[in-house]
């Protein structure tokens, strides 16, 4: 009986202790740039940066990533004329609410932006929004909850239809095992984020949470897809990577055939799935135009 007791017990230390490590692993990522707060919510916090002045853009990151993978974009932004608020997700950088058992959905991580929103003191009108990868799930979920909030939606990388490949998907699972060495997961991370020949930066190799990824993937599971698909009313700027082996083309084609001239998609030549530190100044040229119009347009 004690040998079995003993045999449990090594089998369990061999599957608990490795899968807490995984959850609380990561090398941290960089620091957000811009002025940090916290909102305090009945039952967790959000944490986010202040950029810049004028009209607001709010920021929302990929999955298990952190948003000061915003902060060349959030420069640019700033310089023509906006504010962006940049929102740490769920188990990210001091926004807490997330757990391996907790049932959310998309709509949870989106009525945090929305309360981050609406507690801007120095808010004039709608926001624009913008979502990179995970974040376009719920920068759309944001405008199609609270379409009185949202001015403007940009898309960076925008899945959601198309089923992922297996092998891409393994690959996106095992960026998150940070035990690994760095010139293995790099390889994982080319192969899903990157185009051939573009160069991983360093703050890319780090920074991936798995104790938010795993929560954020199952609030996908959870959230129908009629219910976040259509991002509201408000136009769409889409953003389709030429390489993007994640959110390919297919994506932006179905979006584009059934909302007509309400989404302007442009492709970035030379980009997989990560494309903000890949194609960062054509992104730029992309977005603020866009911004800048729909600036003209009603508050």
């Amino acid at each position: 009986m004690k040998t079995g007791w003993k045999a449990a017990s090594i089998l369990c230390a061999l599957v608990v202790l490795p899968a807490l490590y995984v959850w609380n692993s990561g090398r941290q990522a960089r620091p957000a740039i811009g002025e940090g707060r916290t909102l305090a919510l009945a039952d967790h916090e959000v944490r986010y940066y202040l950029h810049g002045r004028g009209e607001t853009v709010v920021l929302l990151a990929s999955l298990g990533r952190s948003a000061s993978d915003f902060n060349e974009l959030a420069v640019t932004l700033a310089g023509a004329g906006f504010r962006t608020v940049a929102v740490e997700l769920r188990g990210i950088g001091g926004s807490t609410g997330s757990g391996m058992f907790k049932k959310l959905t998309q709509h949870d991580y989106a009525s945090d932006a929305a309360a981050v929103i609406r507690g801007l003191e120095d808010r004039s009108g709608r926001v624009h929004v913008i979502g990179h990868a995970y974040g376009n799930r719920i920068a759309r979920t944001l405008a199609a909850d609270s379409p009185e909030l949202v001015k403007s939606v940009t898309l960076i990388a925008a899945g959601g239809y198309v089923p992922i490949p297996g092998d891409i998907r393994k690959a996106m699972y095992l960026i998150f095992f940070n035990f690994l060495p760095d010139r293995v997961r790099e390889r994982y991370i080319r192969e899903a984020f990157f185009a051939p020949g573009n160069a991983i930066p360093e703050h890319w190799v780090r920074g991936w949470y798995f104790r938010a990824s795993w929560p954020q993937s199952r609030a996908t599971l959870r959230t129908p897809r009629e219910q976040w698909w259509g991002g509201g009313t408000a136009p769409i700027l889409l953003l389709q990577g030429e390489n993007d082996r994640i959110a390919p083309r297919e994506n932006a084609d179905i979006m584009k055939k059934e909302f007509g001239d309400r989404v302007t998609v442009v492709t970035i030549p030379r980009a997989g799935h990560a494309m903000l530190p890949e194609q960062g100044g054509l992104i730029e040229r992309a977005i603020v135009p866009f911004l800048k119009k729909q600036r003209r347009g009603p508050a």
